[in-house]
């Protein structure tokens, strides 16, 4: 998932829970750990391991000015639909 797409998440996710962005750093944080690749080699052997990732970021280095454990395991979902696809 690109930072964008975590971006368009988030903003839905702050109107329906009332909450807003308060760290634009940790969407692409999770992005990039979702994606990570070492020599050129993926991080990650599967994409339910990215997704955890994904998760694992949102859940460490909040992102939202609340509710972030619920935000991150939506993330964690919906990156995991997306890799299925």
């Amino acid at each position: 998932m690109s930072p964008e797409q975590l971006l368009l998440i988030a903003r839905e996710f702050c109107a329906l829970y009332n909450v807003r962005i308060s760290n634009f750093s940790a969407l692409v944080a999770a992005s990039a750990a979702a994606h990570a690749r070492i020599e050129g080699l993926p991080v990650h052997g599967s994409p339910r391991a990215a997704a955890h990732a994904v998760g694992e970021v949102l859940s460490k280095v909040e992102a939202l000015s609340g509710h972030n454990r619920e935000f991150a395991a939506l993330c964690e979902r919906v990156f995991l639909a997306l890799a299925q696809d």
